[in-house]
């Protein structure tokens, strides 16, 4: 890459991360970057839930840990981690975007009492529609095939479901592409591939028939 190429390539990173790292304020819901003030909430509505088991954050056993994994990440390059915060009631979930150049991976918890009311279709619109502000032309997310629920819910976002699947340990999982552009569309599969590639993350891939 050039001198030239890399230094543009610097500016559009630094814009990128400066506007995912602020407040997003939607119709009903907040989206507020996360910080340690929110690890007590944070911990008491992950633990008392089976949201551990239904995504791949970490098995926290004090609001403590959550505090120190908040710190941990708040320094990173590329992850952005922000509250789920409901007028008056406060904090109702988590939501997340790891991005890797061009592209996101989209997460989210709601706290039991949150779910199945639609903040979860709000809260993935609004941060979906943040990363594409933010200039990013693609979004993947994932979830257990069994989670009819947060399937359900990703649709009403507006993923799809990509034609791919996971060699095991991860064969579990369906596999999901959010995007505006027909390019990367098409070729969603290879997208998909090439994140994780970047990312150096364990999972291997072929295509679902």
């Amino acid at each position: 890459m050039s001198n030239n190429k890399q230094t543009q390539r610097t500016i559009q990173l630094s814009s990128v991360d400066q506007m995912l790292r602020a407040h997003v304020s939607g119709e009903y819901i907040n989206l507020e970057p996360l910080t340690k003030d929110h690890a007590e909430e944070y911990f008491r509505q992950y633990h008392n839930t089976d949201i551990q088991q239904m995504t791949d954050l970490p098995l926290f056993t004090s609001a403590c840990e959550v505090s120190k994994w908040i710190e941990e990440d708040s320094v990173s390059t590329n992850t952005y981690n922000y509250a789920i915060l409901v007028p008056v009631i406060g904090f109702a979930g988590f939501v997340n975007l790891i991005v890797s150049e061009h592209a996101a991976f989209f997460g989210i918890w709601l706290g039991e009492k949150f779910q199945g009311i639609g903040l979860g279709t709000q809260a993935g619109q609004l941060i979906c529609q943040h990363a594409f502000d933010a200039k990013l032309s693609v979004v993947f997310t994932a979830a257990f095939k069994t989670n009819y629920r947060s399937i359900q819910m990703l649709k009403k976002v507006g993923f799809e479901t990509l034609p791919i699947s996971a060699f095991d340990p991860y064969s579990d999982r369906a596999f999901f592409i959010l995007t505006h552009d027909p390019a990367i569309k098409k070729n969603g599969n290879t997208e998909l591939i090439n994140y994780y590639q970047r990312e150096q993350l364990p999972h291997r891939f072929y295509a679902s028939t």
